[in-house]
């Protein structure tokens, strides 16, 4: 009896609280509730509006190193020992081709120099073994480059005894001379030549009036024989003149060209031992510059040197260790040089706009520098990361709160590359279709 009581007023409560919803729904809501909604719906369709109209920037961070068009030059050393002599100071201008320091070798710094002014300098050859001994001692101290040198004197001295000793040149004048005697014969057998031939003329003459004479009865025929024998006998005496003077032509030639191979043998020796020595002497210049790149550091520009960890003469260094920086005087005016990673490249394009903030001058206080895309490599650069190199070029050192800055090389810092200005509801748009692919 007491259950059906209890399920009775069960059924009985939500008719009664159907009543009372009934009569709180039916009442009409004050005014705070209307002004409250609207309110609420109006700033929903201002944010809705703002969404679709308020937009920023899409950006790709990126590191940027800002240096000159003409970079810094990073010296190091190429071989590792112990630093023989340091010939500049910190911050001190240098010219190109200054030598900077030394490291330690087997050779002695000073007579490399001396072996390389004269190799530079010295265009004639030396024509005497005791000058020869002067200008090329054999006391230098060249160490790796003692063999060559040694070479390149020996090519010198043969080069000096075949001039001084000339065995050509006195065959081609030991020829020469008797040349000279053939001419001057072929002279003399020319002049008797024209002497015998009015000789023949006037036997021949003789010889055709004995005949005459003889015709006609006037001398005997022995007298005419006799007249006859002495015309061949000229005739028969200047074919002789003839055959000889065509034997001392013949002669004349083979001296001639006795000579010309003397001459030309004597030349070709000398063309090869000059060879030799020029031969000689650059593989000993190549080897000079060889050991100038392997123990020297020399600046390859104009510009003040900075220095880095050298401080003192006989320091050790290391293979590959920056030893100095050579800052240029012209620097050709400013560039940055950005490192991008592939992911999102695509979007970056040349002409985009690039905010610059340098680690150097913070953002809050300094602003930022504008900049703008000017070159994009077209193939990564291959490593730990495959990174795209971006060229920036800056519009100049005034941040965008007014502040000059001063230009200093290698500033490092953040470039923000502008891709392009999306509204926020295109963005959240973005984010959800992410949900979807």
């Amino acid at each position: 009896m007491v259950e059906k009581e209890i399920r009775n007023t069960k059924l009985d409560l939500p008719n009664e609280r159907s009543d009372q919803v009934k009569e709180i729904l039916g009442k009409t809501p004050n005014w705070m509730i209307q002004w409250g909604i609207s309110l609420i719906s109006g700033i929903v369709i201002l944010l809705l509006l703002g969404t679709a109209v308020i937009s920023y920037n899409d950006i790709i961070p990126a590191g940027i190193v800002i240096t000159s068009k003409n970079p810094p030059v990073y010296l190091v050393g190429r071989t590792s020992g112990r630093l023989e002599q340091v010939l500049i100071a910190a911050n001190e201008q240098v010219n190109k081709g200054q030598v900077l320091a030394e490291i330690e070798s087997t050779a002695r710094f000073q007579d490399i120099q001396y072996l390389k002014d004269q190799l530079n300098t010295r265009q004639a050859i030396v024509l005497e073994l005791d000058t020869l001994k002067k200008v090329f001692p054999a006391s230098l101290e060249l160490g790796e480059l003692q063999v060559a040198y040694g070479n390149y004197l020996a090519v010198y001295q043969n080069i000096i005894l075949f001039r001084t000793l000339t065995p050509n040149i006195k065959e081609a004048e030991v020829i020469g001379r008797q040349l000279q005697e053939q001419q001057r014969f072929l002279k003399n057998q020319k002049r008797q030549l024209l002497l015998f031939e009015q000789d023949l003329a006037l036997s021949k003459n003789n010889f055709e009036r004995n005949k005459e004479l003889f015709d006609k009865g006037v001398i005997s025929k022995a007298e005419y024989e006799e007249a006859s024998r002495s015309y061949l006998a000229d005739q028969q005496q200047y074919e002789g003149f003839l055959t000889n003077i065509s034997n001392t032509q013949i002669a004349i030639a083979n001296f001639d060209n006795l000579l010309t191979k003397a001459k030309i043998q004597g030349t070709e020796f000398e063309n090869a031992y000059i060879q030799e020595l020029e031969n000689a002497k650059q593989n000993l210049i190549t080897m000079l510059e060889a050991w100038e790149q392997k123990y020297l550091i020399v600046s390859p520009i104009d510009g003040v040197v900075t220095v880095f960890d050298v401080w003192n003469q006989f320091q050790n260094v290391a293979a590959g260790e920056v030893l100095f920086t050579i800052v240029p005087k012209n620097t050709d005016g400013m560039i940055g040089r950005v490192t991008l990673p592939i992911r999102n490249s695509g979007k970056v394009k040349v002409g985009q706009r690039v905010i610059i903030k340098l680690d150097n001058y913070p953002f809050e206080e300094w602003g930022s520098l504008a900049g703008e895309v000017k070159s994009i490599s077209e193939v990564p650069k291959r490593g730990e990361q495959a990174l795209y190199t971006l060229y920036i070029a800056i519009d100049g050192l005034t941040t965008s709160f007014g502040k000059e800055i001063s230009f200093r090389q290698e500033m490092q810092g953040t470039a923000e590359i502008v891709l392009e200005e999306l509204s926020i509801l295109e963005r959240v748009f973005y984010e959800i279709r992410k949900l979807f692919v």
